[in-house]
């Protein structure tokens, strides 16, 4: 076969997996933006995490990997294949029979193991779009901050979809199909409503405004119980791990505006300002973390997380409206 799918024309994001679904969306016909797959799939949100052994809390700023493409596709009425499996003979033939068929593939797997990754951080739940094999080498499509189109060798390739430990997914791949024309006019209410609610009513109070809250009354502490090379890797994360920056409020404000003007809803641009400005604090949260230098020095970023609490809940709010 040729090294690549002929005519393929890659598709490069901000975030991982907006990027991966927006390659295969791309290639079938449907070229969305990147926050309108973002808003669609109802990605923004807002969770802390503690995990057992990790050098630091986890902070996020969407939903479960995986769960923004499975919400755009339910959303937009298409269909999504996906598959999973430990047979490494199985794992490639999910890949290469698809592109053997034109068939761009979405694939799951741990950043570490590429070998084109600078970041040396295992993180299982990265994902790349597949488009093409040559030999021992496979064309992938990563983000803009991996470099974008980029080949990794089939044995570092294959090792990184295989891997078990936290988030991996049994070499799991998806493709998809839009049957029909989208509806998008009559997508977006649905979508906005749903994402609006899930934060300001949230399972847990790691969710939400109420998880922001949470975050603004432990961060004072964190830097005696935290290695300040650990906080400085939460900040990185937030502002420069395929966020868009200001953990995804500025992709959810792009979603925005382009939601009003597809809606023809002038009051969609006024919550897109109150996003921007959530942004803007998000990223100086960021930096704090990341010039954290001793005890007290996040006292002003807990007076930004209150802040930030109240803008986005004031905002979700309005769309809930």
């Amino acid at each position: 076969m040729n090294a690549t799918i002929a005519g393929f024309e890659p598709f490069v994001g901000e975030h991982c997996e907006t990027t991966a679904t927006g390659n295969l969306l791309h290639a079938a016909g449907l070229p969305l933006s990147e926050p309108m797959m973002f808003g669609l799939g109802q990605g923004l949100s807002y969770g802390i995490f503690t995990f057992k052994g990790a050098p630091a809390p986890f902070i996020g700023g969407r939903t479960r990997p995986e769960q923004v493409t499975q919400d755009l596709a339910s959303r937009l009425g298409l269909d999504v294949d996906v598959r999973t499996t430990r047979s490494p003979r199985r794992a490639w033939a999910n890949v290469a029979d698809f592109v053997d068929q034109g068939i761009p593939v979405g694939v799951k797997l741990n950043m570490r193991l590429l070998d084109y990754d600078t970041t040396g951080a295992d993180f299982a739940g990265h994902f790349v779009a597949a488009y093409g094999y040559d030999g021992e080498r496979v064309y992938v499509v990563d983000t803009r901050g991996q470099g974008g189109a980029r080949v990794t060798s089939r044995a570092s390739f294959e090792a990184a979809r295989l891997w078990k430990g936290p988030m991996s997914s049994n070499a799991l791949t998806w493709t998809i199909a839009a049957p029909h024309p989208i509806a998008l006019r009559s997508a977006l209410p649905g979508a906005i409503a749903a994402t609006a609610r899930a934060f300001l009513s949230p399972p847990i109070a790691n969710f939400g405004a109420k998880g922001i809250r949470k975050t603004a009354r432990l961060i004072r502490t964190w830097p005696q119980e935290y290695a300040a090379a650990d906080l400085a890797g939460i900040g990185h994360l937030m502002e420069h791990g395929g966020t868009g920056g200001g953990l995804f409020r500025r992709m959810y404000a792009a979603f925005l505006r382009e939601a009003g003007g597809v809606l023809g809803d002038a009051s969609l641009l006024d919550v897109a300002e109150q996003f921007e400005i959530a942004a803007g604090l998000w990223s100086q949260v960021a930096a704090a973390l990341e010039q954290v230098a001793g005890p007290g020095s996040l006292g002003r970023a807990a007076g930004l997380l209150h802040e930030i609490a109240d803008v986005e809940e004031t905002a979700m709010q309005a769309l809930a409206d």
